[in-house]
């Protein structure tokens, strides 16, 4: 090895050395500052619709008076409409102001809630002893919305009421193939049956649902009750239950036709879990 080859491989090497000290260097440097993501803003469109599904789960859980408080505070901030004028008319309806509930109900007649304020108008005539007027309201609401299992439940307890047997037939059927778990549409199916006389059917439908005795009875009851049959205290409890009540108590209507605060909410509506047997 020359000395000009020595001196050229020291220079390399220095600059080699001098290039891994400033990376070295570089990767000790504080990394500059990254900006935070700003926080998103819920948009007044969103707030609005959060506020419309609070008081939606008030009426779900039958807090009809905290509903109505909301829905005033709602109206504050933000323009009336078919969805808050359905939702106060359940409220009133609920909270015992048929005649203002009414109102509401006929404001969203003609939106695509339309189907709900004919129930509403329906449920509403039921309860004031109108059976002929809960029938036809309950037949309009089926025309706006066909597949509303609820609506023809409600349609074919009326007609049982008002001893329109194919109605009834109808509606019934129809809502029991769109809801086969809701156990209030098959118990009126078994009322069905024994109103007609078929005691067989009305067993294998009870049976086929697993209904409880306690249920079954009641069944039984209503349809003693509406074929003005003096039911025996000592073969039905509710009448016993009923017998025994002080003079002006309220006496909550036997299921299947539940009061009107729950026909307005969702609760209710939960079934067998196995599958049920179609109708005979």
């Amino acid at each position: 090895m020359n000395h000009s080859h020595g001196v050229r491989n020291l220079r390399k090497g220095l600059a080699a050395l001098g290039f891994l000290a400033a990376a070295g260097c570089a990767t000790h440097q504080p990394s500059a500052p990254v900006a935070a993501e700003p926080v998103q803003k819920v948009s007044s469109s969103d707030l609005q619709g959060l506020n419309l599904q609070l008081i939606e789960k008030m009426e779900a859980e039958q807090k009809w008076y905290a509903a109505i408080s909301y829905l005033d505070r709602y109206l504050k901030d933000y323009p009336p409409s078919a969805s808050t004028d359905l939702l106060r008319a359940r409220a009133l309806a609920a909270t015992e102001r048929p005649e203002q509930a009414g109102r509401y109900f006929h404001r969203v007649l003609r939106t695509p809630l339309a189907a709900q304020g004919y129930q509403g108008l329906g449920l509403i005539a039921a309860r004031n002893g109108d059976i002929a007027k809960a029938i036809q309201r309950f037949q309009q609401a089926v025309q706006e919305d066909p597949t509303d299992a609820g609506i023809l439940n409600n349609l074919g307890y009326a007609a049982l009421q008002g001893k329109a047997w194919g109605v009834a037939r109808d509606a019934l059927f129809r809502a029991g193939e769109l809801a086969p778990q809701d156990e209030r549409v098959w118990s009126n199916i078994a009322l069905y049956y024994l109103l007609r006389g078929d005691t067989l059917k009305a067993q294998q439908i009870m049976g086929a649902h697993n209904f409880s005795w306690n249920v079954s009875q009641r069944i039984r009851q209503e349809a003693d009750q509406m074929m003005g049959v003096s039911a025996s205290t000592s073969d039905h409890p509710a009448a016993a239950a009923a017998a025994a009540a002080p003079s002006g108590a309220a006496i909550m209507p036997a299921f299947p036709n539940p009061p009107l605060t729950q026909l307005f909410s969702s609760s209710g509506n939960a079934g067998p879990a196995t599958k049920p047997r179609s109708v005979p």
